[in-house]
């Protein structure tokens, strides 16, 4: 009787499917699909430097499509596609056995490992990753000497920087990781007892994994080359850093005619023109891929005899107690190898980095073979700073001691004594910033010491929005799906493939029209509060791919739980509100903090936007180390880039910690960091 006397009234009240999603709607709308247009208008136009906005959109043309096609910029255009066709194969190449290993070859205990040597070097700061590059390629580098002192070449030494080679090694470096992980999930999931199968029926290791491992992966391998391929070739950062005019990339190009040459339809019709031909591109390999699909399914007279000759001859080489090309130790041993060369060649800049931020000389790319801690001393006040790491440690240690004595003398809960930890650094973090001013004090040398606080700023307000917006839209995906969900669904793709420099591009030329508007407009022109128009710019820009990153992980979370309690909580009366409250959101809270967790990590790297949309007063870490990359690096950029690697070390283990907790299998968590 009381769920028959409530229904009607949860009828009438009940909005759009769509509703939980609507903030989300109304902010890509905002933000992404409407500058994104602005752009491809703007590509119509011609160049008018007397405006604010450069513009002239009194005559348009396809002028600009057409000077685009000079030969500095189809050169550079076509130096793009091929480094990043080649970096992504080269991922693929070098990336499958390390995934076919930890899936298939190691114990869960060792799989979670490798995931772990794959995560953290893939999410420490691409630009920190980048610039560490310069160490081992530096012509008077000591990687350098050695190899003239081995006689190995000339006695001009390393001459890679600023060419597109150092440009492929780097790029290929960057995304590995990107690569590994969506096919480590894919090659997880593959039931091993179709791969039991095949070798039942005498299909050798060879026809295995060409005929069931392989296919069966495709997704990872779809999901790999979306990850990499679409990003490299909006690829700015490692143009920049390392490639020089010989090494420039489309990227680079692009901003340029942005930030530099003013020239806005030029530099759109060069945006427009990228993203075509990333989509062109894509649908080649898509077809090819189907192709062979198609063939695969539709087997002709020739491929069935070639099928099963080659079968045959693996069935008689089986029989005879010979390999098909290993012997049964060889593989793992190979494998493992392979996977350690690899997690090496991930963790040496970063070793790189580390040990020269206690370089004792005046660069940060050249040893000098004295270490010391003279740029640490520079950075920070060193009294202010260990009172506050003390007072972060007496917190922590108080907040273990108190979970210990609660468990064994009360009856609460593990699942809320183990928040004692995190809510006593969480006391500890803000009365630190009160008696630093906010950690403004702690800084020796104030212009970094401003640059880190900002990155931290910036990567904390866009990762509240990510997972106010990622949170409702993932629920009311997994909970309220219909015509609207594909729409939306298409909208979070492409904010995830789009190239960055795309919607860094599009956003610096969106915010000075939007600036006119009468309240949209008031906190990019005049800030609020302590926040001036450059942070909330920064937030803003920064918070679209988090968001959309939260999003796809609550919606995967709840995806995988049963609806019952929820519908039973409305057929005992609860409000949808108070349903949320007490049913949904414990169920995504772990969700939300991964993804928060995850979206702060992505957030602290940025380098692109931050770079284009950034003001006077909101400069973060990344672009200020951009900035100081066109002159001569000294080490204690090296010092802020170790502080920014612990704070995502500790980010990504809070990460995996709470996954783990919440019942997520190894797999389950590299699918998370992929976004799969």
């Amino acid at each position: 009787m009381t769920a028959t006397s409530v229904s009607p009234f949860r009828r009438k009240i009940r909005g759009p499917q769509f509703v939980l999603a609507l903030p989300s709607i109304v902010w890509y709308s905002l933000f992404f699909v409407i500058p994104i247009g602005f752009i491809v208008v703007y590509s119509f136009g011609t160049k008018d430097a007397s405006k604010l906005i450069p513009v002239d959109l009194g005559n348009l043309s396809g002028a600009n499509y057409s000077n685009v096609f000079e030969e500095t910029f189809f050169r550079v255009f076509r130096s793009t596609l091929r480094i990043s066709a080649i970096a992504t194969l080269a991922c693929l190449l070098i990336g499958l056995p390390v995934a076919y290993l930890a899936a298939f070859k190691v114990p869960e205990k060792w799989k979670a490992i490798i995931l772990a040597l794959v995560v953290v070097p893939s999410f420490t700061s691409f630009l920190i990753r980048t610039v560490a590059w310069r160490i081992p390629l530096a012509p008077n580098g000591v990687f350098s000497k050695w190899l003239v002192d081995m006689g190995w070449i000339g006695n001009q030494g390393i001459q890679i920087l600023e060419t597109q080679l150092a440009v492929q090694v780097a790029i290929v470096y960057n995304y590995l990781g990107f690569m590994i992980l969506p096919l480590f999930v894919a090659l997880d999931r593959i039931d091993i007892r179709m791969r039991e199968a095949s070798k039942d029926l005498g299909a050798g290791r060879i026809a295995t994994f060409f005929g069931v491992t392989l296919p069966l992966a495709g997704p990872g391998i779809v999901a790999g080359v979306l990850l990499t391929f679409i990003p490299m070739c909006g690829d700015y950062v490692t143009a920049t850093v390392l490639g020089g005019a010989k090494g420039n990339m489309i990227g680079s190009m692009i901003a340029s005619q942005f930030s530099g040459a003013q020239n806005w339809p030029l530099g759109s019709a060069m945006a427009v023109l990228m993203i075509g031909a990333v989509l062109v591109f894509l649908a080649a390999g898509a077809a090819v891929v189907w192709c062979v699909a198609w063939v695969a399914r539709h087997p002709t007279s020739v491929s069935v005899r070639a099928k099963h000759a080659w079968h045959e001859r693996m069935l008689q080489r089986t029989r005879a107690g010979k390999s098909t090309f290993f012997t049964f130790d060889v593989l793992p041993i190979a494998l493992s190898i392979w996977t350690g060369l690899v997690l090496v060649f991930l963790f040496i800049p970063i070793g790189l980095v580390v040990l020269h931020s206690f370089n004792g000389g005046n660069s940060f790319t050249i040893w000098s073979g004295t270490p010391g801690t003279k740029w640490w001393g520079q950075l920070f006040e060193g009294s202010v700073m260990w009172s506050v790491i003390a007072r972060f440690v007496i917190f922590v240690a108080l907040g273990i001691v108190a979970r210990i004595v609660l468990t064994r003398t009360t009856k609460i809960p593990r699942r809320t004594l183990n928040w004692c930890g995190p809510v006593a650094f969480l006391v500890a973090f803000v009365l630190n910033g009160i008696l630093t001013d906010w950690y403004e004090s702690i800084f020796e040398f104030t212009s970094i010491g401003d640059a880190i606080r900002n990155s931290f700023i910036a990567a904390f307000g866009a990762t509240i929005l990510a997972v106010f917006l990622g949170g409702f839209a993932g629920v009311a995906l997994a909970r309220k799906p219909g015509v609207w969900t594909k729409v939306f669904m298409a909208t979070v793709f492409l904010i995830l493939v789009t190239p960055e420099i795309m919607d860094a591009i599009a956003l610096a030329t969106w915010f000075p029209r939007v600036a006119d508007f009468p309240i949209l407009g008031y906190p990019f022109k005049n800030g609020w509060g302590p926040f001036s128009g450059g942070m909330n710019k920064l937030w803003v820009g920064q918070s679209l791919y988090a968001s959309a990153v939260v999003t796809l992980i609550v919606r995967a979370r709840l995806a995988g739980l049963d609806e019952s309690l929820e519908e039973a909580a409305a057929d005992l009366g609860a409000t949808p509100a108070r349903a949320f409250r007490h049913i949904t959101l414990p169920l995504i809270s772990s969700a939300l903090i991964a993804g928060g967790l995850l979206s702060f990590t992505l957030c602290l790297d940025n380098a692109v936007i931050s770079t284009l949309i950034g003001e006077a007063g909101s400069t973060t870490f990344p672009v200020a180390l951009l900035g100081a990359t066109r002159g001569s690096i000294k080490p204690f950029w090296g010092v802020g880039a170790v502080i920014l690697f612990c704070v995502t070390l500790g980010a990504l283990w809070f990460v995996t910690v709470v996954l783990r907790r919440s019942g997520s299998s190894s797999s389950e968590i590299a699918a998370t960091f992929a976004g799969s």
